[in-house]
This record gives structure tokens, C-alpha cells and sequence, in this order.
């Protein structure tokens, strides 16, 4: 009936109009990616960024978000913007992580080791299985129904440009832990910098 047909054009034209904003989604995030700003770095104090970048995120009824960060102020040099929006990657997938039914946990913890700084991001989330393990990097790689799947291939060029390098471990069903490693900016380093 002419019903019918004006409701299945409807359904198809709406599913194509869907189709079409996804795809210059994904077009226009890969367009970003390819221009990632190039750093602009300077002298920060890690223990700052990662406790403001928190306090975006702190105030969420349905998960505990936690902070864990040392009184003495840990130093990197790295551009400020690109940090952030590392963490901020990381936190928002463990939120995502997160199964229906389940309260969050989720723990971001700063501390320094030997000659670096590190930052876990810990959730306890449906965790990432063993056949995607090797694909987390990848561009496409999501676990979500919706997304480009570009968070963490950013999230790896950002910390790599950074002589920064990045890892997780991860058991299904029960939680994911994210580590970002920044090289520590030295006192010494800052004084050599002046003298020049």
C-alpha cells in the first residue's frame, strides 16, 4: 500500500542520513588524527594535570572514580593539551568499560619510578578479550557500538611523541589497567637549560 512504501522510504531514508553523519564522523576524526597539532611542550607538573583532569570526571553518582597522586610534584616536559587529552581518552574508555549493572570502580594513580613518571588508569570493566589484545592500537579498534575506535591510536601517538610509552594488562570481565609513561624532567635538566 502507498502506507507501507512512505514508511519504508522514511526508515531508509533515515538509516542512510544515520549512515552518511557516521561516515563524515569517522572522515572528519581521521582528518584529526592525520593533523594532530605538533607539541608544544614545556616544563609541567604531572601531579596538576592529572588532578584537573580528574575533577572533570570526580562528580558521577553511578561510579567511584579515585585519585591517587604523591605530595612531591613530579616534573615532565610535554606539551599540556596532548596530556590531557590522554587521560582523558583513558578515562572516558574506563568508564565505557563499565557493564550495566555493575557500579564502577575506577582508580587513577600517579607515582614515579627510577627515571619516569606514571600514570595507571584502573577500572573494573568488562576488560578487553584475549583475541583483541594486539588490535587496542590499531585506528579502528573499539569495543563500542558507536565511535571511529581513534581514542587510543591518538592516545599512542601523543605518548610516543613524547619518547613516552604506553602498555596495559587486562582479564576479561574484571577490570582493565592502562600505564602511561612520560621520562622525567630532572631538576639538573631544568638548570642546563638555563645556563644555555
Amino acid at each position: 500500500t502507498p502506507d507501507e512504501i512512505n514508511q519504508l522510504v522514511k526508515r531508509v531514508t533515515q538509516t542512510l542520513i544515520e549512515q552518511i553523519e557516521n561516515l563524515s564522523k569517522i572522515a572528519s576524526e581521521f582528518s584529526n588524527f592525520a593533523k594532530l597539532p605538533a607539541p608544544e611542550n614545556e616544563k609541567l607538573v604531572l601531579n596538576e594535570v592529572v588532578t584537573s583532569t580528574h575533577d572533570l570526571f570526580r562528580k558521577r553518582e553511578d561510579m567511584d572514580i579515585h585519585l591517587r597522586v604523591p605530595i612531591d610534584e613530579i616534573y615532565i616536559f610535554a606539551d599540556k593539551n596532548h596530556v590531557i587529552r590522554v587521560l582523558t581518552n583513558l578515562i572516558k574508555n574506563a568508564i565505557q568499560s563499565i557493564p550495566i549493572g555493575r557500579r564502577g570502580k575506577i582508580e587513577i594513580v600517579l607515582f614515579n619510578k627510577e627515571d619516569k613518571a606514571i600514570v595507571r588508569v584502573m577500572d573494573n570493566g568488562c576488560g578487553i578479550p584475549e583475541s583483541m589484545k594486539d588490535k587496542v592500537f590499531y585506528p579502528n579498534f573499539t569495543t563500542k557500538n558507536s565511535g571511529t575506535g581513534l581514542g587510543l591510536a591518538i592516545v599512542r601517538d601523543i605518548v610516543d611523541s613524547c619518547n613516552g610509552h604506553i602498555y596495559f594488562t587486562t582479564i576479561e570481565n574484571k577490570g582493565t589497567e592502562f600505564f602511561v609513561e612520560f621520562p622525567l624532567m630532572h631538576m639538573e635538566d631544568n638548570f642546563k637549560i638555563v645556563q644555555r
